[in-house]
């Protein structure tokens, strides 16, 4: 947590993405769907973290457009609980500027960079049926369960309805993840506000990503994608862990994915090193 000085009191704001509560998750889900400047979209966000509000200027915008004049500003009364705060638009936005981390600059532009890795819903609750999630950083996945969440996680960009089919994949009822009952699961996950499943879909990203930068040889360029065509990959993958015997894949199936990628990872590192022999020949 990062702490923020407002007069003589002493304030603690999120300082990266595992610490920000689900609640704050899913507000940020929702300013940032909404097109606004990168400043107020850092605002907002400072305001729900520290449960304030500006009351003598209600609408934000006018606020931080007063920062291009040259002329001294109005103070804007910043009210946290039963204090209020006198401060200028720029003392405001200088606080803004510490909600930095949650943005990705690329060229001109800025977009959300997803690096939660910790499950922000363990277990969900939806009406009267209960679904498991996966561990942090998606460390107690099967292989099976990966496959199909890579699988699902390829066809999102051309078809969002497959976010509940994706999330699905991690968020079961029952003990076990069951392939027989994906669809079911998630007819039942359809019934979660877009919020909630936006947070829980920004810590798989975040998971995979963590995985991708910690075995870089499986992964192509740390993005999360196993390399080559994803299905066709998968099966190849699968085939090759079980040591090309048709009796071990269900096996390879159930254990975890971690697991796998270690496998995958030393096979690949010894195909480098065979190569570089190779080469000095």
């Amino acid at each position: 947590m990062r702490t923020i000085q407002i007069n003589n009191d002493l304030y603690q704001i999120p300082s990266e993405w595992d610490e920000l509560t689900p609640a704050q998750l899913e507000h940020l889900s929702r300013i940032s769907r909404s097109d606004q400047p990168v400043e107020q979209f850092k605002l907002l966000m400072l305001l729900y973290c520290l449960r304030a509000r500006v009351t003598r200027h209600p609408k934000l915008s006018k606020t931080l457009a007063r920062l291009k004049v040259g002329t001294e500003s109005p103070r804007v009364c910043l009210r946290i609980r039963r204090k209020r705060y006198w401060l200028t638009p720029e003392e405001v936005n200088l606080m803004a500027d510490q909600m930095d981390w949650l943005l990705t600059e690329k060229e001109t532009d800025y977009f959300i960079q997803p690096l939660r890795t910790v499950n922000p819903c363990p277990k969900l609750r939806i009406r009267w049926h209960r679904l498991a999630g996966p561990d942090d950083n998606l460390f107690d996945i099967t292989f099976e369960q990966y496959m199909y969440l890579q699988t699902y996680l390829d066809a999102l960009p051309d078809d969002p309805s497959k976010m509940d089919s994706l999330l699905a994949c991690l968020w079961h009822t029952g003990r076990a993840f069951r392939i027989d009952r994906l669809e079911h699961d998630a007819r039942i996950i359809r019934r979660l506000r877009p919020d909630r499943k936006a947070a829980l879909y920004w810590f798989v990203l975040g998971s995979i990503g963590y995985l991708a930068d910690n075995y870089p040889r499986v992964f192509s360029g740390g993005s999360g994608r196993v390399l080559g065509n994803v299905f066709d990959s998968q099966l190849r993958l699968l085939d090759s862990l079980a040591a090309h015997d048709m009796t071990k894949k269900d096996e390879v199936r159930r254990g975890l994915f971690i697991d796998a990628l270690y496998a995958m990872d030393e096979q690949l590192r010894i195909q480098e090193e065979m190569k570089e022999k190779m080469q000095r020949k």
